[in-house]
C-alpha cells in the first residue's frame, strides 16, 4: 500500500514530467513487461555460473566451490539457482558473462551509480536509465512504472512519472515522520543536508539488515510487482541484497541466490500468461576475485553476470551462457592478474534487449537511454 509520502512524490514527478517536451510516444501502449532487478553487493560470477571447462578454475578456487549442475560442456550453475535449471531447459533463462560497466574503483555505492544512471563516465546525469526509458515511451500515466523498494532506486528517478511503493510496514512511522519535518521546515537551507544525512543513515542501516537476510521480503516484494504487472503497470524494479561476500562465501552466496532463484520463479507463477510477454533483467554492479581470500570470501572485482529470465527468452538467446569470448582464468588472461576480465559491456546487452522488447533505436539507446555508450552491432536477445 502507498504511503502519503510516496503517494506526494509520485505526484511531484507526474508533475515535472508533465512540463517536459520532445518525448516520443511510442511505445506507451506496449504489453511487454519489463523487470529490472539490481543485484547490490557485488556477485560472484564465478561461483554462481562456474567456468567448470576452464583448466585454471579448479586452481584458483582450491577451496572448491558450492556443489553445481552443469548446464553445457564449459559451465555449471550453483546449487543453489536449482530452481532455475527448469526455466533454462525451456529457454526462458540466460546468463551474460564475463561483463561489466566500464568503472573500475571496485566502490560499491559509485559502481551502482555508475550501473543504475547507464551513462558514460563524461555524461554529468543523475537520473536513471530505466526514467529516461519511460520517457522515451511516452509512459505519461503514473502507474505506468513502479519502484518496489523502501527508498527511490536511481535506475527509476527522474522526471517521469512513476509509483515508489514498498511492502515493509515497518517503515510506516518512518516515512510520515520525515514527511512531516520536510514539510515543518520546507525552505529553510540548513536542514536540507542534515535530512539527507539522515536519510542516508537509516538507508544504510536498512542495507546491512537486508545483506543479513536477502531473502526477507522477497515473496511480498514480487507478488506486489506480479500483480501490478498483470494490470496497467508495464515496468518495475526492486533489489536483492546480500551478495557482498568477503567472508564465508560458501554459506552467504548461496543465500541471495536462493532469493534470485524464488524472485524468478515466483514471479513466473504468478504472472501466468503474463509471463509470455516478460522480460527480466538482473545485473550486479561488479563481479568478485578470481581467488578467495584468506576468510573464505572473496574481494570486490571486476567482470561479473547478469540474468534474463521471461517467457520472452524462448524466441531468441534463451537457455545459454553468452559471452563474447571466454577471457580465460590464468594469470595472464586476468585483470591486474586478480579480477575476472571483461569482454564487453553489460549496458551493451541491456540495450539489445530493450531494441528486441520495445523496438528502440540504435540512436535512441545510445543518445537517450544509455547515453554515450556505444551498443555495437545488435545482438538479437529475444
Amino acid at each position: 500500500m502507498m504511503n502519503r509520502r510516496n503517494f506526494l512524490h509520485a505526484v511531484a514527478a507526474a508533475g515535472a514530467y508533465s512540463s517536459m517536451s520532445g518525448i516520443t510516444f511510442a511505445a506507451a501502449n506496449s504489453d511487454k513487461r519489463l523487470i529490472v532487478i539490481i543485484q547490490r553487493g557485488g556477485m560472484d560470477s564465478l561461483d554462481a555460473v562456474q567456468p567448470i571447462g576452464d583448466p585454471d578454475f579448479a586452481t584458483l578456487r582450491p577451496m572448491g566451490s558450492a556443489k553445481s549442475f552443469t548446464v553445457d560442456n564449459y559451465f555449471a550453475f550453483h546449487e543453489a539457482l536449482t530452481p532455475l535449471k527448469p526455466l533454462f531447459e525451456a529457454r526462458e533463462l540466460s546468463v551474460i558473462h564475463s561483463v561489466s560497466t566500464p568503472y573500475r574503483n571496485r566502490s560499491h555505492f559509485e559502481a551502482q551509480d555508475y550501473l543504475e544512471r547507464g551513462a558514460d563516465a563524461h555524461d554529468t546525469t543523475d537520473t536513471g536509465w530505466v526514467n529516461r526509458l519511460i520517457t522515451l515511451m511516452g509512459g505519461t500515466k503514473i502507474n505506468f512504472a513502479a519502484d518496489v523498494s523502501s527508498g527511490s532506486q536511481l535506475v527509476m528517478r527522474g522526471p517521469a512519472p512513476y509509483l515508489n511503493i514498498s511492502t515493509n510496514n515497518d517503515l510506516g512511522f518512518w516515512s510520515d515522520s520525515t514527511q512531516f519535518l520536510e514539510m515543518l521546515y520546507k525552505g529553510e537551507k540548513d536542514f536540507a543536508p542534515v535530512m539527507a544525512g539522515v536519510e542516508a543513515n537509516m538507508q544504510q542501516s536498512m542495507m546491512a539488515e537486508d545483506d543479513q537476510h536477502p531473502g526477507k521480503g522477497i515473496n511480498a516484494t514480487c507478488s506486489l510487482t506480479a500483480r501490478m504487472l498483470k494490470e496497467e503497470c508495464r515496468i518495475a524494479s526492486f533489489s536483492i541484497y546480500g551478495w557482498d561476500t568477503h567472508d564465508n562465501q560458501q554459506n552467504r552466496l548461496g543465500k541471495s541466490l536462493d532469493a534470485l532463484s524464488e524472485a524468478i520463479t515466483q514471479l513466473k507463477q504468478e504472472l501466468g500468461p503474463v509471463w509470455a510477454n516478460t522480460l527480466v533483467i538482473a545485473a550486479s554492479e561488479f563481479g568478485r576475485t578470481a581467488r578467495f581470500n584468506g576468510t573464505g570470501g572473496t574481494d570486490h572485482g571486476t567482470a561479473g553476470a547478469a540474468f534474463l529470465a521471461g517467457g520472452l527468452l524462448a524466441s531468441g538467446q534463451g537457455g545459454k551462457v553468452i559471452n563474447k569470448k571466454w577471457p580465460g582464468l590464468s594469470d595472464d588472461k586476468l585483470l591486474e592478474a586478480r579480477d575476472l576480465m571483461p569482454t564487453d559491456d553489460v549496458r551493451r546487452y541491456m540495450g539489445w534487449a530493450l531494441a528486441d522488447l520495445y523496438g528502440i533505436s540504435p540512436g535512441d539507446l545510445s543518445s537517450k537511454i544509455f547515453p554515450g555508450v556505444d551498443v555495437g552491432t545488435r545482438i538479437k536477445l529475444i
